[in-house]
């Protein structure tokens, strides 16, 4: 878990963003130390924050009494938790015996050495300067202007591989809360990629949403974007940039390999047995199928059920 000393600034975000309360839950640690889970409730289900890869653990007691049921760690690190809540906890190990376990996270410290440039392998380099030579050009901003660019890419690319987009009302959420910025992609104005890049906790900087155009894949377009965001994460003061999850052995996990970061796998643990839609590989298939001009109107409202 992410640990941090004071929450009230991404509880607040994170309200303005999904529309949803965010609940202190009262931890205690294998350890005895008492913490406090940031949790919200979806449908029947407590989910650890943020949604997309690990869970965050605030360095402070909260009021129990308050409390909709309080979290116990075990000597093995299985949660057991008061009353019948059914949660749902991400993090780097397993917390119960009930896993959904096929995603990793490779996140490369950027603060080790002056020049960034230097913690690349030779492959990614030269991969880095072809980029260059085809003129690709990398503008990252905040605003709406910037936020339809990447929208227009990203959306193509998630119909292309069946994968359901994130809504672009919410994304314009995370960019007025200052934490997110958004990286576009172009050759002769074309756009070809872009990406969003995520403010954790003023140490990790995360790409949680990325999209090249595959015409242009051969430009090197994913390299020069991961490269101009870990720029801009080192130039912020961050010690580590996060890949954003991946399946495991996927396509994208093999290509996040190159980068020769540090992996770690993400577990979906849950307090009782869980059907998850991800293993439901027909429905990304029947995805696929579907006009744009539809998928595009339910797109944004169903993949909440799923990120």
């Amino acid at each position: 878990m992410i640990e941090i000393d004071n929450a009230d600034i991404f509880i607040k975000d994170f309200e303005n963003v999904y529309r949803k309360k965010v609940f202190r839950i009262p931890f205690t640690t294998k350890e005895g130390e008492r913490k406090t889970l940031l949790m919200c409730k979806c449908g029947k289900r407590w989910i650890a924050l943020p949604y997309f890869s690990i869970a965050i653990l605030e360095n402070k007691i909260t009021d129990r009494h308050t409390a909709p049921f309080k979290l116990f760690e075990s000597e093995d690190g299985n949660i057991i938790s008061t009353g019948k809540s059914h949660w749902e906890i991400r993090d780097t190990i397993g917390h119960s015996q009930y896993i959904y376990a096929d995603k990793v996270v490779p996140m490369m410290k950027i603060d080790d050495k002056e020049n960034l440039w230097d913690e690349f392998p030779s492959d990614i380099k030269r991969k880095i300067r072809r980029a260059y030579k085809y003129n690709i050009k990398v503008e990252y901003g905040t605003s709406k202007k910037f936020l339809n660019k990447f929208y227009k890419a990203y959306a193509q690319r998630m119909k292309e591989i069946g994968v359901m987009t994130i809504g672009k009302t919410l994304i314009n959420r995370q960019l007025k809360t200052g934490k997110t910025t958004v990286f576009v992609a172009t050759l002769d104005d074309k756009i070809i990629g872009g990406g969003t890049l995520r403010n954790i906790d003023g140490k990790i900087f995360e790409n949680e949403l990325f999209a090249t155009i595959e015409k242009y894949n051969h430009c090197y377009t994913s390299y020069i974007l991961h490269y101009s965001m870990m720029c801009f994460a080192k130039q912020e003061k961050a010690s580590l940039y996060s890949f954003g999850r991946s399946t495991i052995n996927s396509s994208v996990h093999n290509y996040k390999k190159h980068w020769r970061a540090k992996e770690y796998n993400i577990y979906w643990s849950y307090s009782k047995k869980h059907r998850n839609i991800r293993d439901k590989k027909i429905f990304y298939t029947i995805y696929r199928k579907i006009p744009y001009s539809i998928s595009s109107l339910f797109s944004p409202i169903l993949s909440k059920y799923i990120y």
